[in-house]
């Protein structure tokens, strides 16, 4: 069978022609250690001129060439007669990509994907990455033929563009000149095992990746859907959501780094399987109430370190949660929420502070981290850690109220959901509205609660909120959200937009202050409704799993 056979950032960096004049990229305006504004003797170096910080070069081999290990060194041959060698190239915040010849348009166009189109590539490109094209054979005749072919390419697109982005992207673009026998070291090593087997990458953190499956949802071909094919064309171009969601991990990293936290681990990567129980060892009430936020950090790894990650990691965009378990309730509460990734690694940071005032006591608390049902169990190497820290706010969570949750839509949706009495603490100063809400076709009807609109509206007195969730339905939608933390490049149609969610992504809860609706030491009244394509729900269209709370502060 096939290799193809067997597949069924907070930083986006300005377009081409703003790349070569170095205003590549948000992280100005922070204060994570950005590049500088070349006050210094000399002109600034690369990283400064994008406004990025630099990574010192890491000379550590990689033991097993496994993901996430550090890339170390090498030198590759080239096709125009020199080589490239990474630490005398380091910038210290770009990215390496490696993609091999042998991808096919499709099932049913044997062409090779380098033909469709560097120009694009470029243009959909972040500014900070290079690109190196292998021809995976130890055969030499093809090793020329295929680099002829993309040298070509390459030459094609560069002359589209005006100098300075010639000059730029000139230098960026790699053509490996031999054999895979022939080459030594990492990029040897990467490209004939099955790890790197898809292709492979160097991410800002010099770590050893492996990027994703290449077809894109602009790529749609009727005839192949018609008959029963896969009917999405790979793309060259797509792998430059490689390149930008790296930039994403790389800004996400920055934020982290400059927050002082608390860090209490729960599970440590352990392979594991539709979810687990752990405990949860806090500080004492007394530190517990110096913080004021609370992250939840998960990496998801795929079982087999020494393949790829098709096939490896779970196939399906499955509902995730971490759950905390009320021993007074019986119950357990939603403290976070994520959606696992096609075939693909992921790494996810999530605020789930609301979760703080049912954490005020510190001390053993019992989670449960679920990401698969019983019948398709997933098994994942799970990292788990919750970040616990005091950003200045002014004010932290001390008490939760529970609100409203979702369920199947239905005729009777919004009359099953009268108002609520809610009971303010007279020594509340802050109270939010929180929501987590994701739709989900789950239903008889064509998926409709996942793929179309639905705001779910929230009342107390006169004010109203909208938690409207409109990427549900389009194209590209979740595509176009890889430069906010949507893994790019999955086996599967996570393309399209869904109702509050992307495969492969954190759900992020819905924040509202409403102190100034409400009176401490007074009940207030809240209410809730949906509505899914604007009107009152009905029966078949799918469900909505949705809860809410209100957050006292103090």
């Amino acid at each position: 069978m096939s290799r193809l056979a067997l597949l069924t950032l907070a930083l986006l960096l300005p377009a081409c022609g703003d790349k070569p004049e170095g205003e590549g990229g948000g992280g100005g305006d922070d204060d994570t250690g950005s590049g500088g504004d070349d006050t210094g003797d000399g002109p600034p170096s690369l990283c400064e001129s994008l406004d990025l910080p630099e990574r010192e070069f890491d000379a550590t081999e990689p033991a097993d060439n496994h993901r996430w290990e550090p890339a170390g060194d090498f030198t590759v041959p080239l096709l125009d007669g020199s080589s490239f060698t990474l630490s005398e190239s380091w910038s210290g915040c770009e990215t390496y990509v490696f993609l091999p010849h042998w991808w096919t348009i499709s099932a049913h166009d044997s062409t090779t994907w380098w033909t469709t189109g560097v120009a694009d590539l470029i243009e959909r490109s972040p500014a900070n990455v290079h690109y190196f094209f292998v021809t995976y054979s130890n055969d030499s005749d093809e090793v020329d033929t295929y680099g002829a072919l993309i040298d070509d390419e390459i030459s094609v697109a560069l002359a589209e563009l005006d100098t300075d982005e010639h000059d730029w992207w000139s230098e960026r673009l790699h053509v490996v000149g031999a054999p895979l026998s022939e080459i030594d070291g990492l990029v040897g090593d990467m490209s004939s095992s099955t790890t790197g087997q898809l292709g492979w990458a160097i991410d800002r953190e010099q770590r050893i990746r492996t990027v994703g499956y290449m077809p894109d949802v602009e790529a749609y071909v009727a005839s192949l859907n018609s008959a029963g094919e896969w009917p999405w064309e790979q793309r060259l171009y797509s792998a430059a959501g490689e390149a930008k969601y790296f930039n994403f991990e790389a800004e996400r990293q920055a934020a982290l780094d400059a927050v002082s936290v608390t860090e209490v681990e729960i599970f440590g990567g352990d392979v594991i399987e539709e979810y687990h129980d752990g405990t949860m060892s806090l500080p004492d009430a007394a530190t517990m109430a110096g913080f004021d936020t609370l992250e939840i950090d998960v990496l998801m790894e795929c079982p087999d370190k020494d393949s790829y990650e098709l096939n490896n990691c779970g196939a399906w965009d499955y509902l995730a949660y971490m759950w905390l378990y009320d021993e007074e309730s019986e119950s357990w509460l939603e403290m976070g929420r994520f959606i696992t990734t096609y075939h693909r690694e992921s790494r996810w940071v999530v605020d789930g502070t609301h979760a703080l005032g049912w954490l005020q006591d510190g001390g053993d608390r019992t989670i449960r981290y679920q990401w698969a049902p019983s019948w398709n169990t997933q098994p994942t190497g799970v990292t788990l850690k919750l970040r616990l820290s005091n950003q200045g706010k002014g004010t932290a969570p001390r008490e939760v109220a529970e609100l409203f949750s979702g369920g199947t839509y239905s005729e009777t949706y919004n009359e099953d959901r009268p108002p609520v009495e809610v009971e303010i603490p007279a020594d509340a100063t802050k109270v939010e509205l929180v929501s987590i809400a994701t739709g989900h076709g789950q239903e008889t009807n064509a998926a409709c609660a996942e793929f179309c609109e639905q705001v779910h509206t929230f009342g107390i007195g006169s004010e109203s909120w909208e938690q409207v969730l409109d990427n549900a339905g389009t194209e590209a939608g979740c595509r176009d959200d890889v430069e906010n933390g949507t893994v790019p490049n999955q086996a599967g149609t996570w393309w399209f937009g869904r109702a509050g969610w992307c495969p492969g992504k954190r759900v992020d809860p819905y924040v509202v202050d409403v102190t100034d609706q409400v009176t401490p030491g007074e009940t207030a009244t809240v209410s809730y409704s949906a509505t899914i394509l604007g009107d009152e729900p009905e029966s078949g269209l799918g469900s909505n799993e949705m809860r809410s709370w209100l957050v006292f502060h103090n």
